[in-house]
C-alpha cells in the first residue's frame, strides 16, 4: 500500500520547484494588469479619492480638496470633467503608478527561481564574483 503513495507523496514534496515560480509569475501578471489599467483614463479616474485623501500623496494633485465636484460615474464620460481631471495632474499621477506597477511586475518575472532554486539576482552576484 505505501509503494502506491510513494510516488504522488514524492511529486507534492518537491511541488514547491515548480510552485514558487508558479506563484511569482502569478504575482507578476496581476502587478503588469493592474498598472496597465492605470494608463486608461476611467482607471485614473476611479483613483481620485483615494490619492485626494491621502496624506502622502495628496500632495501630486494641484487642487485635492476640489475632487468631489469633478466626480465622474465609472466609464461616464464628461469632457468638462475629463478637462478638470488633466489639469488637476490626475492622469499624470496615475501613469506614474501605472510606471511603478508595470516595473514591480517586471522585477519579480526577473526574480523567478530557476529550477535548483537560485533567483537571477544570486546569480548575477556570483558571476560577477568569478
Amino acid at each position: 500500500m505505501i509503494g502506491y503513495l510513494r510516488l504522488p507523496l514524492s511529486w507534492i514534496a518537491h511541488s514547491d520547484r515548480v510552485g514558487i515560480p508558479l506563484m511569482r509569475v502569478a504575482i507578476a501578471i496581476v502587478f503588469l494588469w493592474i498598472g496597465a489599467l492605470k494608463f486608461a483614463p476611467y482607471e485614473a479616474d476611479s483613483i481620485t479619492p483615494f490619492v485626494a485623501n491621502s496624506p502622502f500623496m495628496s500632495f501630486f494633485y494641484e487642487h485635492p480638496a476640489e475632487y468631489k465636484a469633478h466626480l465622474t460615474h465609472e466609464g461616464e464620460l464628461k469632457p468638462a470633467q475629463r478637462a478638470w481631471q488633466t489639469s488637476n495632474n490626475t492622469y499624470g499621477f496615475s501613469y506614474g503608478l501605472g510606471t511603478v506597477e508595470i516595473a514591480i511586475g517586471l522585477l519579480t518575472l526577473l526574480a523567478c527561481s530557476r529550477a535548483d532554486g537560485e533567483s537571477w539576482a544570486r546569480r548575477s552576484r556570483s558571476s560577477r564574483r568569478s
